[in-house]
């Protein structure tokens, strides 16, 4: 495998997220820019109560003007495990405490700076009501085990970001 060479990066936006612009040397010699948006480290996670109901949320989201269905999703706070994160926006976003929490992987994206952590929250129960940030507007809803296996493969349906989780932690618990 032949690697890039990066020559120079700019900041070229800072808000709420940043966008850098990287200048490659390309394995074949020429010069190429690219725009790479900076993003923290977040978790995502599948959460389920013990009766093996999915707990979801749907919120509008500004990329795509539209209303999105997911599962708990959050930045990780300075020095807080993937595991406190998870707790701590479940918690927050849901008002859910789970009995377990388990990493089930990680990943990177190909034109961002993020690392996603996947977890799995199991036998969770609802504790109090939703502790939201200012800019939060989030409705809680739970599906049936069977009602979310049919809802994560609904073709009809492009409003669920977590697939790639859903399936994760449907595998982990034996249940595809």
């Amino acid at each position: 495998m032949l690697y890039w060479q990066k020559i120079h990066e700019d900041l070229a936006y800072d808000g709420w997220r940043k966008m850098w612009q990287k200048l490659f040397l390309l394995p074949n010699g020429k010069k190429s820019t690219f725009d790479v948006i900076g993003n923290g480290p977040y978790i995502s996670v599948a959460a389920f109560t013990p009766e093996g109901d999915a707990i979801l949320i749907r919120q509008y989201r500004p990329g795509p003007e539209l209303i999105l269905t997911s599962c708990c999703e959050g930045y990780l706070d300075k020095g807080e495990s993937p595991e406190e994160a998870a707790k701590r926006e479940l918690m927050e976003e849901t008002g859910y405490e789970a009995e377990e929490i388990i990493l089930l992987k990680a990943k990177r994206s190909a034109y961002s700076t993020e690392y996603q952590y996947f977890l799995l929250a199991t036998n969770c129960r609802w504790k109090k009501d939703q502790k939201l940030d200012e800019n939060e507007f989030i409705d809680v809803f739970t599906l049936s085990l069977a009602e979310f296996r049919h809802f994560i493969k609904d073709q009809e349906d492009h409003t669920f970001v977590n697939i790639d989780l859903a399936y994760l932690a449907l595998d982990y618990l034996g249940k595809l």
